[in-house]
């Protein structure tokens, strides 16, 4: 690559190869400069003891290549934040700086979750550093063991998750605002038990009228392949999405951004507002919806946990049961017994009186 002058910010650059890996250096006042800043750092590279192991970096990288394809958004950005976070601990701030994989050691690993804030913190860097060093074993083949193996996790008080009301969400379905789509989504929401992403990649192709069938399509599995989740219709449900139907402006999404010409890729504001203008405290998310529903069929003793499961789409009945807070037929029969658990005629406030 050479030596050459930046046009814009008028400094001069050297560029050059060694071993695989590309160097460069700028911010010089002459050529001169540059040229013997290029000398200098090609003797460091050859007094550098050489390697033929993969970098750090290197693995991470091709890690969050799959990350980011079997992930969602947030969780790759938080993966490779802790990645970034660990290089820096190392010293690693650049691919010229990268240490071989095979180097790191679990002290080094455990130094650096001691500098974490909280014990859950910890935990949650702990595993997603072990699920980088697993590929890197089992996937990239250049190390033989994953040296988090050794450290175990630390102790943490789990935050108690806020499960809301019924007359929470009567008020929110109230405060809905009926030139949108709130309700739709909140009612789609609640009557397929799904996650915000399974509903906004819901397509018209995924709703079939004529069996009362619809398909949600969830990622949670083990090998992060998308997995058809098969919900029966039920009349409240069959109601709303037939009315979307007839008024629909195309014929792909069912939640359609007529903004960007394509589907809802997030909702990021959508609860916090409505929470807000339903006068709902605490705030709380698409997922806990989830969580609320799978324990309103868990109050239904003709509804068993291997049900719930199946209509959840979780792999194992062990995840299951972490959302069934304690509010164990068929999938038809399940569902049907959520038709009409919200109506709006009755009065947030008086709904539990009688119980």
């Amino acid at each position: 690559m050479g030596l050459w002058k930046d046009r814009v910010r008028k400094h001069w650059r050297y560029g050059f190869q060694y071993q695989g890996q590309r160097y460069t250096g700028r911010g010089f006042r002459t050529k001169k400069e540059a040229a013997a800043a290029e000398a200098q750092k090609r003797k460091q590279l050859k007094k550098r003891p050489i390697t033929t192991g993969m970098g750090y970096l290197t693995a991470c990288n091709l890690y969050l290549d799959i990350s980011e394809k079997a992930h969602a958004v947030k969780t790759f950005k938080y993966k490779k934040y802790v990645y970034v976070s660990f290089a820096k601990f190392l010293g690693v701030t650049s691919p010229d700086d990268d240490i071989p994989i095979e180097n790191i050691t679990s002290q080094m690993i455990t130094e650096y979750l001691k500098t974490r804030p909280s014990n859950h913190n910890f935990n949650v860097h702990r595993k997603d550093l072990s699920a980088m060093f697993e590929y890197a074993v089992d996937t990239l083949e250049v190390i033989n063991r994953n040296p988090i193996k050794k450290i175990k996790k630390l102790p943490h008080d789990s935050a108690k998750k806020v499960i809301p009301k019924e007359e929470d969400i009567i008020k929110l379905l109230l405060a809905a605002d009926p030139k949108t789509d709130e309700k739709d989504l909140l009612t789609v929401l609640l009557h397929t038990i799904a996650r915000i992403d399974e509903i906004l990649r819901l397509t018209w192709d995924d709703v079939n009228f004529k069996k009362r069938v619809l398909t949600k399509w969830t990622k949670k599995t083990h090998d992060h392949n998308y997995k058809a989740v098969p919900v029966t219709i039920n009349a409240e449900l069959y109601e709303t999405l037939q009315r979307m139907w007839e008024k629909r402006k195309q014929d792909t999404w069912v939640f359609y951004n007529e903004k960007t010409g394509n589907r809802y890729m997030h909702r990021p504001k959508f609860m916090k507002g409505l929470c807000k203008r339903a006068g709902v405290e605490p705030y709380f998310g698409f997922h806990t919806l989830r969580h609320y529903m799978a324990s309103l069929l868990n109050d239904n003793p003709k509804v068993g946990t291997q049900t719930i499961q199946k209509i959840l789409g979780h792999s194992e009945i062990r995840t299951t049961e972490i959302y069934l807070h304690s509010l164990d037929g068929q999938i038809e029969g399940a569902m049907d017994s959520l038709s009409g658990v919200f109506s709006e005629s009755s009065d947030p406030l008086q709904t539990k009186k009688s119980t």
